[in-house]
């Protein structure tokens, strides 16, 4: 059985650069390909998915977008898309709950 990709930058078992880390989200470059300010937002907390999530991460969510638009700005950007999808009929790739910041 893989384990999950996110899970074990969680735990620290494997390398990645980290942009900022919050007591529930790991924020780094995606795995398979780098664009400019591109950041994955995972969850530390294994999660499927937003069905499967505990409502409670909803604030600390907004939290880490306004933490890593706060670090963007320094480039020049003022504003952000946050993209997610829930389950594999929304073309979701990797079984943890995520984000893309863009």
């Amino acid at each position: 059985m893989n384990k999950c990709p996110f899970c074990s930058i969680a735990a620290k078992e494997s390398q990645t650069n980290i942009i900022l880390e919050t007591d529930h989200f790991l924020c780094f470059p995606p795995l398979t390909q780098e664009s400019p300010n591109h950041t994955i937002i995972a969850s530390k907390q294994h999660f499927i998915n937003l069905i499967d999530a505990s409502p409670i991460i909803g604030a600390p969510l907004i939290e880490v977008c306004q933490l890593l638009l706060g670090k963007y700005k320094e480039s020049g950007y003022s504003g952000f898309n946050l993209l997610n999808a829930n389950g594999v009929d929304a073309q979701q790739s990797v079984m943890h709950l995520h984000f893309h910041f863009i």
